[in-house]
């Protein structure tokens, strides 16, 4: 059996949640040489295994895996719902792609044992609230800074100090040798 996933290009906030049948020491090559492996396991064109976590589920220490995608991932509580039954039924190897792995590019994904696909969660997207800033230094306008008033006129350059000093220095040996 084989699942088709689309990626659309630009996509964001997504995570997709596989088994994976095999074991973890047999599976982590697959993400090993920029996921070559994987690329062409699944016909993805672009694959950044930066963003892909690999993991057996005996390493969350008893932690469902309904439970890892929320605290980990940020995935709603709404989402998770529906699917959190099968979820926690999960033993033995998981890779979780979030969208990034997909490096920004459209492309087709074959999914084919030894992956066998869960779900796809969009990440939460709490809303930023925008206030008003209330400090009274917030408040103006800016404006260019203040000109600085022509310097009175030039100023002595440290290598001609120094060089004044050397030359009176060298004079007074002069006069000493001579004397």
């Amino acid at each position: 059996m084989s699942d088709r996933l689309d990626i659309q290009p630009g996509e964001h906030g997504l995570v997709r949640v596989f088994t994976v049948d095999l074991g973890l020491d047999e599976a982590e090559p697959l993400l090993e040489n920029d996921a070559a492996a994987m690329k062409s396991m699944t016909g993805a064109t672009a694959l950044d295994p930066d963003h892909i976590d690999l993991f057996d589920m005996n390493d969350l220490g008893g932690l469902p895996l309904a439970d890892y995608l929320a605290e980990g991932h940020g995935i709603p509580e709404d989402e998770l719902a529906p699917h959190r039954a099968q979820l926690d039924r999960v033993k033995g190897r998981v890779m979780v792609m979030r969208s990034a792995a997909f490096e920004g590019l459209g492309q087709m994904m074959k999914v084919t044992s030894p992956l066998r696909w869960i779900a796809t969660f969009g990440e939460s997207r709490d809303k930023v609230p925008l206030e008003k800033l209330r400090s009274e230094t917030a408040i103006g306008a800016v404006s260019d800074p203040p000109v600085d008033p022509a310097p009175a006129g030039p100023r002595p350059r440290a290598g001609w100090i120094v060089g004044a000093v050397l030359a009176l220095l060298a004079l007074a040996l002069l006069v000493w040798v001579l004397a």
